[in-house]
This record gives C-alpha cells, sequence and structure tokens, in this order.
C-alpha cells in the first residue's frame, strides 16, 4: 500500500519538474474524486496485470487498479498537504 508520505513526496516532486503537466492535471482531478469517495474515473482500458472484480466495458476505474486498499481520508490528507482542491 502507498503511504501518504510518498504520494505527497512523489507529486511535490513532479510539480517541481513539470508543473504544467497534463498527468498531473489528471491526477489532480482523479484524487480529488477519490477524496470525496468516487472512483478517479475509468482508465479507458484494463491493465492486462488487473486481478479485482470483472471491469466494465471501459475497462477499470483508476482507484480499483492503482489504490484499491486506499480510503478516502488517504486521498483527502494528500490532496490537504499538497495544497490541492478537494
Amino acid at each position: 500500500m502507498k503511504s501518504v508520505i510518498e504520494r505527497v513526496a512523489y507529486y511535490r516532486n513532479l510539480e517541481q519538474e513539470i508543473p504544467h503537466s497534463g498527468i498531473l492535471r489528471e491526477v489532480k482531478l482523479q484524487y480529488a474524486d477519490m477524496a470525496a469517495g468516487g472512483d478517479g474515473g475509468l482508465m479507458g482500458y484494463t491493465p492486462n496485470d488487473y486481478a479485482g472484480p470483472p471491469p466494465g466495458p471501459d475497462g477499470v476505474s483508476c482507484r480499483a487498479y492503482n489504490y484499491p486498499d486506499h480510503s478516502d481520508e488517504f486521498f483527502q490528507e494528500v490532496c490537504d498537504l499538497l495544497g490541492w482542491a478537494r
């Protein structure tokens, strides 16, 4: 399981290296959604190593694949520590 500290350090570094990244904008939206109990949106495909419940026709969600065991509070804390809207 990824820790809050690991994620904050990773994204803080990413913000410094590529502050206007489209990937970073997408991550902020996903984290805000997951902080509010959402699934972070569909990935649009199902990765070959996905081992969770059967996916829908548009693939699995960001949360189901990347963060299956993380609570809403995890995403809230990451957003708060990075100063991201949630």
